[in-house]
């Protein structure tokens, strides 16, 4: 069986406030908004050529019978980073916690080379920012 031919690839994530996640996404770290519903709450994002869904938790949908997304209840157990390949990791680390945003540490060099740290978003989602080696 030959994969599906695929345009772009994305996630979804549950926020708690679909406005206060686009204000981060798109404010502080560069997404386009695509598009913007009302019921339920959902926004789409791009950047990089990659897609970033944000969906107001706690709406069933039709077409997914039996789930119900959550933002992460427990900020210390998480089920998913996003990772943003940055060209200067320290100097989005700089740029990015001036204007607000909150990160776990300072950026950190592992043995392989290149750098990366972590933000956090409004709902306690990880962000990582990653300088390749």
């Amino acid at each position: 069986m030959a994969a599906p031919t695929t345009t772009r690839a994305g996630a979804i994530l549950a926020v708690a406030d679909v406005e206060a996640s686009v204000a981060f996404y798109r404010d502080q770290l560069g997404f386009e908004l695509e598009a913007r519903y009302d019921d339920p709450p959902y926004a789409t994002l791009a950047l990089g050529g990659t897609r970033l869904s944000l969906a107001e938790q706690g709406h069933e949908a039709e077409d997914r019978p039996g789930v119900t997304m959550t933002a992460p209840e427990d900020r210390s157990r998480l089920q998913v980073v996003l990772v943003l390949e940055v060209t200067d990791c320290r100097g989005a680390y700089e740029e990015l916690g001036a204007a607000g945003v909150k990160f776990l540490a300072e950026p950190f060099s592992p043995p392989w080379g290149g750098a990366r740290c972590f933000a956090v978003d409004p709902d306690g989602y990880l962000v990582e920012l990653e300088q390749p080696a």
